[in-house]
């Protein structure tokens, strides 16, 4: 399969028929889910790793596969999971909608800071810690042996402990970065992974979310340290590099699907915020 196919360009901010509503995995010595080529997903997925060993590529950053390690995936996120032999785990898989079925709240996921690409995809627990998961795991592994479309509640209702309690945990090492539930920083960032291809103007945004562009730049350098426009264009940029990384699209082809009508535009823009042409980068692997 080429990379091409593996990881197509389209918008990954919505459930297509590729989504995979919930399933439990079981990482043993070796699963379909050692992954050594760098890849994405139109749905989440939790890696509960309880014995450690390697590491997990997440957006171009390394991360070490530790003992009592959580490991968090959002759609169109590019990762590769590199294990070493001997470490053992478990993932949780889970797409929006099953998650939101029945919720009042379409932005219910942006809640939890460590979804949807997030700045801290990782959480390093301590052996009681991760042991507080270990009957939730169990318990979702005996459910998903059963009808779905019968117990799907029940697995929803675990699925939603299970983030609680890791945001939880989260809280405690990231206080810095909590958020409240249905924040404007929330809905900016949702609105944000929607139309950042086609709309990258801070009004725009200010506009929807109804406060005036000065007071959407308090609460953005407020979550992240950035202004709205930093924040997007940085956005812009971690798609570019996904896309020129992973797939075999040309320039042209990625500038035209992130919204530049001129891929010489596209080009300068690229260089002037990380120093190289968008070719180079491509050539060098970054």
């Amino acid at each position: 399969m080429s990379l091409q196919k593996e990881i197509p360009i389209h918008d990954f901010s919505r459930d297509t028929k590729d989504s995979v509503p919930f399933k439990f995995v079981q990482l043993g010595a070796l699963t379909e889910y050692d992954f050594s080529r760098p890849h994405r997903h139109n749905y989440y997925e939790i890696f509960f790793f309880s014995k450690g060993g390697g590491e997990h590529l997440i957006d171009f950053k390394k991360y070490p596969i530790k003992d009592n390690g959580i490991h968090f995936i959002s759609p169109g996120q590019v990762h590769c999971l590199r294990r070493e032999q001997g470490s053992l785990g478990s993932i949780v898989l889970f797409s929006r909608d099953f998650f939101l079925f029945g919720s009042d709240s379409a932005n219910a996921l942006y809640n939890f800071p460590f979804l949807n690409s997030g700045a801290h995809p990782v959480l390093d627990t301590t052996p009681q810690e991760f042991g507080e998961f270990a009957p939730l795991l169990s318990q979702i592994q005996n459910e998903s042996q059963k009808d779905i479309n019968v117990f799907a509640e029940i697995l929803r209702s675990y699925l939603k402990v299970i983030l609680l309690k890791s945001l939880q945990l989260f809280n405690e090492r990231y206080p810095d970065h909590q958020m409240q539930q249905g924040s404007v920083f929330n809905r900016f960032r949702e609105l944000v992974e929607k139309k950042y291809r086609g709309n990258r103007a801070p009004s725009y945004y200010a506009s929807l979310l109804n406060i005036t562009e000065k007071k959407l730049n308090e609460v953005c350098k407020e979550n992240t340290g950035d202004n709205v426009s930093d924040y997007i264009k940085e956005r812009v940029l971690l798609e570019a590099k996904r896309l020129l990384h992973n797939t075999e699209h040309n320039v042209k082809e990625i500038a035209y699907f992130l919204g530049f009508e001129d891929p010489s535009y596209f080009n300068r823009f690229f260089k002037a915020n990380t120093g190289i042409t968008a070719g180079d980068f491509r050539k060098d692997g970054n």
